[in-house]
């Protein structure tokens, strides 16, 4: 598992892109519910001081999941010409007061307030980046580029 400083120090324009994207201010989260079915949940990722970071309100479904199982996906809303870019990684709580400030000063950009909530972090183990070109064509193609942690970002690879 890597920081996002991390990721971002081995693929900064894959990071770039992860940032761009997930910086529209809502995107969506997956975690494992009790019975171990698949949830998914809106959210607001925070991108500040080489973490990605979150409030998870302690009344959520979301909050009581990554608790018993941090294991998650984060998608990005999709971008111009269906860009993607999606997250593999865990939850680790990070309540500490300069979490919580960094998170406030990310969601302060936004204008997101939060009441009742509890900082998380988010750990990065595999990503995934992909758009397509030609959208509405016959000559239609996809670029995709992954990276996972412990790894150099491979080149974009088109089908």
């Amino acid at each position: 598992m890597a920081t996002w400083a991390e990721f971002a120090g081995a693929a900064p324009d894959l990071a770039e892109r992860g940032a761009r994207r997930l910086g529209v201010g809502v995107a969506y989260i997956a975690t494992t519910a009790r019975d171990n079915s698949p949830r998914l949940h809106p959210f607001t990722p925070l991108i500040g001081g080489g973490r990605l970071l979150a409030f998870i309100a302690k009344h959520t479904v979301k909050y009581h999941n990554l608790l018993r199982d941090p294991r998650c996906a984060i998608h990005a809303m999709l971008g111009e010409d269906d860009e993607e870019f999606m997250i593999i990684g865990s939850a680790v709580v990070a309540d500490d007061w300069a979490t919580r400030m960094q998170a406030a000063i990310e969601a302060r950009k936004i204008d997101m307030t939060s009441r009742n909530d509890v900082a998380f972090e988010f750990m990065v183990q595999r990503v995934h980046w992909a758009v397509w070109q030609g959208l509405g064509t016959p000559e239609i193609r996809r670029v995709a580029r992954n990276w996972r942690a412990g790894q150099a970002a491979h080149p974009p690879v088109e089908g």
